[in-house]
């Protein structure tokens, strides 16, 4: 009963929270955050998907090498001012995947681009399970407002055996409109 309440106070929260926030501009300093190694280049982007807030990120990874690279999801920390806030989820993502850490790698092949929008897991709902088309494994995402400050990403890479760590951040401002 008190998780239902919780859900339902989330998604109320999530779903009437742009009445309260419309008379705002959001921005993004800088619009982008771009880093470049030898073996790869990665771009972390936030996004307002019809909201006039940001709600999401766009992550962009470039395998600029002879071998396949692996995405971690389950090591990929989003972090917010300074701090480890939790794991990234996105479209298709079982919440149960993500309570056992059990989200499969995303596969970048040998000179590739992987693209993906992901979102912080705390500021999101799931749709029901009642509501979803059960022919599908697919899960909606109600993403929420992500917060003013600093918010970035700590993604783990693995090639050959090894795990590199590449961290970037954003800052999201907003101000009054006039």
């Amino acid at each position: 009963m008190t998780r239902r309440i919780l859900i339902a106070a989330l998604l109320f929260a999530i779903l009437y929270m742009p009445a309260c926030i419309k008379n705002k501009i959001w921005q993004s300093v800088p619009a982008q955050q771009t880093i470049s190694s030898r073996s790869y280049d990665v771009d972390f982007e936030p996004l307002k998907k019809d909201t006039v807030y940001f709600n999401w990120f766009r992550l962009t990874v470039r395998n600029k090498t002879g071998r396949d690279m692996e995405i971690d999801w389950n090591q990929t920390r989003y972090i917010h001012n300074g701090k480890d806030a939790g794991l990234f989820v996105f479209e298709g993502v079982v919440p149960a995947a993500v309570k056992t850490a059990t989200i499969p790698g995303a596969l970048i092949s040998a000179g590739e681009t992987f693209t993906r929008d992901i979102v912080p897991f705390k500021l999101i709902a799931f749709t029901p399970l009642r509501d979803q088309n059960i022919d599908t494994e697919r899960n909606n995402i109600v993403a929420g407002l992500i917060p003013e400050g600093e918010n970035g990403i700590s993604l783990v890479i693995r090639q050959n055996g090894k795990s590199a760590r590449a961290r970037m951040a954003v800052t999201i401002e907003s101000k009054t409109a006039d």
